[in-house]
């Protein structure tokens, strides 16, 4: 709902609403409000760590469900919802900071899409995970899986750092 308050109210340019046709997990840890809130400002902490913050996975769309599942056994990862860059580099550089911490620079992201926009947020020590190719047609499960947009992908990604 948050995207399309967005894309309604938004006056100095297009704005595209991207949906799934996949069955999708949804963040119940956090109220509707909150994840509205950071989808406003384009990135939100979608699960705070709850040791010493020591990794941060990024991902966006249908990818937050994997990120979630690979921080759910890890205390010191935080797992960041970004749904939209551009929302997220007109905020504060003090939210943008509250959001990705500079200190902590093992940072991964997933997005079934092209890798070369994460590396801004996942620096040089960073790892992504994407789709640099194009063409694989199937059922989505099977493209997903083929394409490495999994949990156990990103574990073994996070696994190499």
């Amino acid at each position: 709902l948050a995207a399309y308050a967005h894309s309604v109210s938004r006056k100095e340019g297009p704005t595209a609403l991207i949906f799934s046709r996949q069955n999708l997990d949804q963040n119940n840890d956090m109220s509707a409000a909150e994840r509205r809130t950071g989808t406003l400002k384009g990135a939100y902490i979608a699960k705070k760590e709850t040791a010493d913050l020591d990794l941060i996975i990024i991902a966006t769309g249908s990818e937050v469900q994997h990120a979630l599942k690979v921080a759910a056994d890890m205390p010191g990862a935080r797992v960041v919802s970004m749904p939209c860059m551009s929302l997220y580099e007109r905020q504060s550089a003090e939210y943008k900071e509250s959001i990705l911490p500079s200190a902590c620079t093992k940072r991964v992201s997933m997005e079934a899409g092209v890798t070369d926009l994460w590396y801004k947020y996942v620096g040089t020590e960073g790892k992504t995970v994407g789709v640099d190719r194009f063409g694989f047609s199937a059922p989505g499960d099977i493209v997903m899986k083929e394409l490495g947009m999994t949990p156990e992908n990103l574990k073994s990604v996070i696994d190499t750092m």
